[in-house]
């Protein structure tokens, strides 16, 4: 019976010993892998970390992509806004325009305009309207533009699309100016004039001009005049004089001589300014000038085509 008992203690302790055993690789096994699991948690929260920093950044470049794509469409679309702005601006001025004819109204308008330019000089002018918010005319011509007739070591010929840039009506005081040097001899040969530089401004800013004014002005057609304000008529085309200047465009002394023309040429409710964008005179008196007229109740537009100061 001992015998027999002590058989069957021996084989409990073996039964516990292999069950220990078992226990402990089972152990082991269990903690390798929890360990295992734990690396693989880590892993995935650093993969899922990763992934929300990409997707940050894919949203960002969506946004960066719609705000480029806005903006290039802003871009096409640019040019046809300011159209569209202009003429708003252009039917609120000829309903003023009617108010001061009538009497309606208590505000006067002056349209500055600038002749036979560009110049190197533009660019003082173009500031200046610049710093008072001032939109003018500026009737350009063609010839020996693309050097600078005031100063030869620079070109003008991207004056034209910065003065239209700059929300200034551009408009045709034909190619040549050539008025003593054919000209005037003929409808046909001032015609031919006036549309070679309407190709000229189209070519440079992308605009048809449809307003003129005659070199010298009107009256320096004489017997043509009728038959070419005809044929601008034809080609649609309206055309400008003026009521005011200081006279740059002849000989002009000093500052002080062109003030005084200029303020006592100042006398109806509708202006147009007559000045040069070549005369350093015009442009020393220019701030004081536009000063002078905002002080007199003008409001400062550029021509347009529908203006009842443009003859069609």
């Amino acid at each position: 019976m001992e015998r027999n008992k002590g058989k069957t203690s021996k084989g409990i302790i073996l039964v516990l010993i292999l069950l220990t055993i078992s226990l402990s690789i089972l152990l082991y096994f269990t903690y390798n892998e929890y360990l295992e699991y734990n690396n693989i948690l880590k892993d995935n929260k650093e993969l899922n970390s990763k992934i929300n920093i990409l997707n940050k950044e894919y949203t960002k470049e969506l946004d960066i992509k719609k705000e480029l794509e806005y903006n290039e469409n802003t871009l096409n679309n640019i040019e046809e806004e300011i159209i569209k702005l202009k003429e708003e601006v252009f039917s609120l001025a000829s309903k003023l325009e009617d108010k001061i004819t009538n009497s309606e109204s208590n505000y006067k308008i002056a349209y500055l305009t600038f002749d036979d330019g560009p110049y190197l000089s533009t660019d003082e002018v173009l500031d200046i309207l610049d710093k008072y918010k001032v939109k003018a005319t500026f009737f350009t011509i063609g010839l020996d533009k693309d050097i600078c007739y005031d100063n030869n070591n620079y070109s003008c010929a991207e004056t034209y699309k910065k003065e239209v840039d700059l929300g200034h009506t551009i408009a045709n005081h034909t190619y040549t100016h050539a008025i003593f040097r054919g000209l005037y001899n003929s409808t046909t040969s001032f015609i031919s004039d006036v549309k070679r530089q309407e190709t000229l401004i189209e070519e440079r800013t992308g605009v048809k001009t449809n307003i003129v004014r005659f070199p010298g002005g009107s009256s320096t057609a004489r017997g043509l005049k009728e038959s070419i304000i005809n044929e601008l008529r034809n080609l649609g085309y309206g055309w400008a004089d003026w009521t005011a200047n200081d006279g740059d465009g002849g000989y002009l002394p000093n500052t002080t001589v062109a003030w005084n023309n200029f303020t006592n040429s100042i006398n109806e409710n509708i202006e147009v300014v007559l000045f040069h964008d070549y005369s350093n005179i015009t442009i020393s008196i220019l701030p004081k000038a536009i000063e002078y007229l905002q002080d007199n109740n003008y409001i400062l537009l550029p021509l347009f085509y529908n203006s009842i100061k443009v003859n069609k």
